[in-house]
């Protein structure tokens, strides 16, 4: 599953740490639309589907709402339904000086489950 779905994660993460520097530009907007939509073109089955997907809806929630410089994460839910929830560039920075934990779990980590930032692996068996 790993192989399959790389890119779905480098797209997710790069457009993240795009955001963390700035409001993305229109030509980098456009450049990360283009490369979702050709990730949407790959077909994928079971389990990295449902993670490709999850990172999908993350990239389209990050370039949705990019001007105003929000990080998306996805809350998964006990009945396995999903939810993108953002997280505002200014609570990242206010985390970041403080030291706080959660800075790196959600810069790190795409993934909430009951509020807690979860990686890759807690998501998949989620799913």
């Amino acid at each position: 599953m790993e192989d399959k779905i790389v890119n779905f994660r480098q797209l997710y993460i790069i457009t993240r740490d795009a955001l963390l520097v700035a409001p993305l530009s229109d030509a980098q907007r456009s450049a990360f639309e283009t490369h979702l939509n050709e990730l949407k073109q790959i077909s994928l089955d079971g389990l990295a589907k449902k993670i490709g997907q999850a990172y999908l809806d993350l990239v389209s929630a990050n370039l949705t709402y990019s001007s105003q410089q929000l990080i998306f994460v996805l809350n998964l839910n006990h009945d396995h339904s999903t939810i993108p929830l953002p997280i505002s560039i200014n609570q990242l920075h206010s985390w970041r000086k403080t030291h706080a934990p959660e800075y790196l779990l959600f810069t790190r980590n795409p993934f909430l489950y009951n509020g807690l930032s979860i990686d890759e692996v807690a998501a998949s068996a989620l799913l």
